[in-house]
């Protein structure tokens, strides 16, 4: 399915199991740092305060700065209607290669800022897996897992990947299903996890 993204974000309370895993059964695909600034438009915000008075945001527009090469990203999240857990992303993505008149393009369109993570991250690849460890300054280590195969039903993806975590002997597992701008909003954000 082109443009859907079918991922997971976990943290886990020991990582060993996952690490030594991926050492021995994963191959690395590298290492990189990411810089990403989020923005919203001012006339319409994409972040709310949600029922349980956390801010969120169904959609992202992202610039990624990784090195001197740049990327413009719009996502938009589908969620289940009964448990609100999301269940994949309408992603675009389109190569920048003038970061600062980007910048500047968003500003005179009406765009402001709303986060900013830097992300040191490692990336493996297994079967039709995706596994990345993101270490985010001023918020910690965590995981994420993309299906990168074949599927019908992207409400099926999650839990391909949650079988996958199984599998591989990982049980200790909690899912963030929100974004790292999300972390960074709410100080209180691990009190929400199950």
């Amino acid at each position: 399915m082109k443009n859907i993204e079918i991922e997971i974000r976990i943290i886990l309370e020991d990582d060993k199991i996952i690490n030594e895993w991926l050492k021995t059964k994963a191959v690395k695909r590298g290492y990189k740092f990411q810089h990403d600034i989020y923005f919203e438009p001012i006339d319409k915000p994409f972040v709310i305060i949600d029922k349980n008075g956390f801010k969120d945001a169904d959609e992202w527009l992202r610039i990624r700065i990784d090195k001197e090469t740049g990327e413009l990203c719009y996502k938009k999240w589908h969620r289940d209607k009964i448990t609100n857990a999301s269940l994949f992303a309408d992603e675009i993505e389109i190569k920048i290669d003038n970061i600062e008149n980007t910048l500047i393009l968003l500003k005179y369109l009406g765009y402001r800022q709303i986060s900013e993570i830097k992300k040191h991250r490692e990336s493996w690849a297994f079967d039709y897996f995706l596994i990345e460890k993101d270490y985010i300054e001023n918020l910690g280590t965590f995981y994420e897992l993309e299906f990168k195969g074949e599927i019908d039903n992207p409400k099926e993806g999650n839990n391909i990947i949650i079988n996958f975590l199984k599998n591989i002997g990982i049980n200790d597992w909690k899912i963030i299903d929100r974004g790292y701008p999300w972390m960074q909003w709410n100080e209180n954000w691990k009190n929400s996890l199950k």
